[in-house]
């Protein structure tokens, strides 16, 4: 490598893939946990930090596409 700065992985498809990964694992338990502590945690703390992750996501991924297109007018 000649000094280049080079991205490993784009952050945000890794923040989708491991977002999935925790929604897919909560649905999976959400049959198994059906009682008020259920619930509140899906209402209180799972669904306001899924929705505020994709958000975050979608953010990241426009700044990277900024970025990307930013490194593409510069070589």
């Amino acid at each position: 490598m000649s000094g280049e700065y080079r991205r490993a992985a784009r952050p945000d498809r890794d923040g989708d893939h491991q977002l999935w990964l925790l929604d897919d694992a909560w649905e999976k338990a959400v049959p198994h946990w059906q009682d008020d502590v259920a619930r509140q945690f899906a209402t209180h703390h799972w669904l306001p930090l899924r929705d505020e992750s994709r958000l975050y996501l979608e953010a990241l991924r426009a700044m990277m596409d900024l970025l990307d297109a930013a490194e593409r007018d510069t070589e």
